[in-house]
């Protein structure tokens, strides 16, 4: 999230989400009453002198006052319903019903007469500027695989195998590997080109990453080269070196700075704690809950997924109410890594707690 204004004198601020796990704080932050502006295209139509019409489409900012707030958990998309309090320009429309359908990338003002205070909150939290992006190559002899990792998730840009080396076919696969190295090459110095400030963690065999490098020193590639401002070591490459990497913490010095990074560390410290101690650990909404009211819980992972179905579930929203005030500790591990998906694998929710509780017996003892 971009928090591009805060205005406490007019009680507003402005925000630019940027994934969807932002849209989920949106339709959390936003209460009924509150003002939303967004910008829209609107189709008008002028008639001529002789009657006929003629139409465009025209770009206008409208106000609405929210009375109603919806979620849909498949298309991973939050709207807003209310009558138009403001238009940017004079279309007779104030009054009428509007729908906001607020995606990523598109700018929203959030004013708020009465909760104002927690508008401000929420903006301390979050950055005035964009985060920052690292591209990870991944390889070995048998491939390469390109990731872009932001805090707006990961991002594969480019994956190629190598064919299998043999004694016969020994010229044809350097010459292959070389093609995608210079292809590798290309898509970086396009990257480059477009975002200087982004730097490069090349990872894989030791072998693998030591003849790239060469590669692009006798290509001239100083560009790129200068950029490589990490190497690393993993058994494997491609896509699978990726994940290997991220479970091994081989990139965690970008943990405090890139979001799937510390996601990843993060669910990876869970495992083992949930292996060496598996009763200081709760499983599933309904044994987090149970530790929750037991004052236990010291910190709460919950997958994107799952948050996105169960959003309006009141006990859902009272974790995630104890967690805004700070109270517990809570982190949403993005979709699209393979740590969401182990916590998907777990229930979709897990904590890790202050001490031992055998929470199944608890359980079995409430119902009886």
């Amino acid at each position: 999230m971009i928090i591009r204004q805060v205005n406490p004198l007019k009680r507003f601020i402005m925000v630019l989400p940027e994934n969807t796990l932002d849209l989920l704080n949106i339709f959390r932050l936003v209460s009924i009453g509150d003002v939303m502006y967004s910008e829209t295209n609107r189709e008008i139509k002028k008639e001529r002198a002789d009657g006929r019409f003629d139409s465009e489409r025209v770009s206008v900012t409208f106000g609405i006052m929210v009375e109603k707030k919806f979620v849909d958990p498949l298309l991973r998309r939050i709207s807003f319903t209310g009558r138009i309090v403001y238009e940017s320009r004079e279309l007779d429309l104030v009054g009428k019903y509007h729908t906001v359908h607020v995606v990523p990338g598109v700018e929203l003002k959030i004013e708020s007469r009465e909760r104002f205070d927690r508008l401000y909150s929420f903006s301390l939290n979050y950055s005035r500027r964009r985060s920052r992006r690292i591209i990870c190559i991944t390889l070995d002899n048998e491939g390469v695989a390109v990731s872009e990792f932001s805090n707006l998730g990961l991002r594969v840009l480019y994956s190629k195998n190598i064919p299998s080396r043999t004694k016969m076919y020994e010229e044809f696969v350097e010459d292959s590997t070389y093609e995608v190295f210079d292809e590798v090459v290309k898509l970086m110095q396009g990257i480059l080109k477009e975002d200087k400030d982004v730097d490069i963690a090349l990872l894989g065999s030791s072998i693998s990453v030591e003849k790239f490098v060469g590669y692009l020193g006798r290509k001239n590639a100083k560009n790129v080269l200068e950029k490589i401002k990490k190497k690393g070591y993993t058994s494997l490459g491609r896509e699978e070196g990726l994940r290997e990497a991220l479970r091994s913490g081989e990139l965690r010095e970008y943990a405090e700075e890139l979001k799937p990074v510390k996601d990843s560390i993060e669910v990876e410290n869970f495992i083992r704690e949930m292996s060496g101690n598996p009763e200081k650990v709760a499983l599933g909404l309904k044994e987090v809950l149970e530790a929750a009211k037991m004052k236990a819980v010291e910190k709460v992972l919950i997958s994107e997924s799952f948050l996105w179905e169960n959003i309006i579930d009141e006990r859902l929203s009272s974790l995630l109410d104890e967690a805004e005030h700070g109270r517990i500790k809570l982190r949403v591990i993005l979709n699209g890594l393979e740590a969401s998906d182990k916590i998907r694998g777990l229930g979709g929710i897990v904590a890790t707690l202050r001490y031992p509780l055998r929470l199944s017996e608890i359980e079995k003892d409430g119902e009886s």
